[in-house]
């Protein structure tokens, strides 16, 4: 289980905050990652000494700590016939490799095209931002798909550890939070590849109502894997992360349908797809898409969570551990890859966490 992170109860001032945020991401571009201390005399006029902001900066954490996320588990008879599956989310882990290229282009495209280019924080992309939100009534947030993913770890944490602060922390619309993320996510970048970041983006970010991972999201909407997604599905999944219940294209296909059109010209105008491949794409309804794929009989729903005497730390807390039937009226005890012995006339297998 991740351990809960320790929150500092030391007041910070908007001021002395954009002042830290300033600094780094002047360091971010510049290459200087984790020494933003060294240049806060030319911001500290903002709001804080520099000494001062300095020492808050250093307190910002740098270790994102655990990655895992909540996958299934799934109870199989001796057999190999599935029997029910349980989830806190329903989601299946699958590596870049068997995701399609469209789908890794597609969310490239609409949410950092930039994102082989900075080193987890974008100054461009933040300035186009500011640039926009105060010149029209479009709302930017600027942030990186390494900023994304460093989001969504820490939320998903915070659920493993039944910590609603931390979850309330990390979803805070707060620049306290942004500059968190942008410390956290230029760490990562020393330490994990462009392509291992994006291949834990499609697997944790949420591409329907409660649909996690891509890989889910492929076979509920168009009842194929996610290494099977062509142009405009990649661009349709693509476009529902910023808003799951309303680009949901099962519940709003014209909204959707926008949305997807929308990541289809940025894939076009960042040399994504071709002319030919974009007109096509567009002129393709939302609703003809779609080959809804509900899950398999038995999957538990997100409000079907144990009590506390069903649960323990080395599990998701919506994922019991006891009382799972099995099929002679017996129960089972779901630890993670675990499985009964060749007697049993049952098995258990969690794909509930991956390091």
């Amino acid at each position: 289980m991740a351990t809960p992170r320790s929150r500092s109860s030391r007041a910070v001032n908007p001021a002395q905050l954009l002042s830290l945020f300033l600094a780094f991401v002047l360091v971010a571009a510049t290459g200087g990652v984790l020494t933003a201390g060294l240049v806060m005399p030319m911001v500290a006029a903002v709001g804080a000494t520099a000494n001062a902001s300095t020492e808050l900066f250093d307190e910002l954490p740098e270790d994102l700590g655990s990655e895992r996320v909540s996958e299934q588990s799934r109870m199989y008879s001796a057999d190999g016939t599935l029997l029910t599956t349980y989830y806190a989310q329903n989601r299946i882990v699958v590596p870049l490799e068997e995701i399609s290229p469209h789908m890794a282009d597609a969310v490239i495209a609409i949410e950092d095209h930039r994102f082989y280019e900075h080193g987890g924080v974008d100054p461009e992309g933040l300035m186009r931002a500011a640039v926009t939100n105060l010149t029209s009534n479009t709302v930017q947030g600027g942030s990186t798909l390494t900023q994304q993913y460093v989001k969504n770890v820490l939320i998903e944490a915070g659920q493993i550890a039944n910590d609603a602060e931390a979850v309330e922390a990390a979803r805070a619309a707060t620049l306290g939070r942004k500059l968190r993320e942008a410390k956290l996510a230029i760490a990562l970048e020393r330490v994990r590849t462009k392509d291992e970041i994006l291949e834990g983006y499609l697997n944790i970010a949420q591409f329907g109502p409660s649909q996690y991972g891509v890989e889910v999201a492929a076979r509920y909407f168009f009842n194929k894997g996610a290494a099977d997604l062509n142009i405009v599905e990649s661009a349709l999944l693509a476009g529902v992360t910023q808003s799951p219940a309303r680009w949901n294209p099962q519940a709003h296909p014209e909204n959707a349908q926008v949305r997807r059109d929308r990541v289809l010209s940025r894939m076009f105008e960042e040399d994504f797809i071709t002319q030919d491949e974009y007109d096509e794409a567009v002129a393709t309804n939302v609703e003809d898409m779609l080959d809804i794929t509900p899950p398999p009989p038995g999957v538990a729903p997100r409000s079907m969570r144990p009590t506390s005497a069903t649960s323990s730390p080395a599990s998701s807390p919506m994922i019991p551990r006891s009382g799972i039937p099995k099929p002679n009226g017996a129960s089972c005890s779901c630890a993670a890859a675990w499985r009964s012995t060749p007697r049993s006339t049952w098995a258990c297998r969690s794909r509930r966490t991956r390091p």
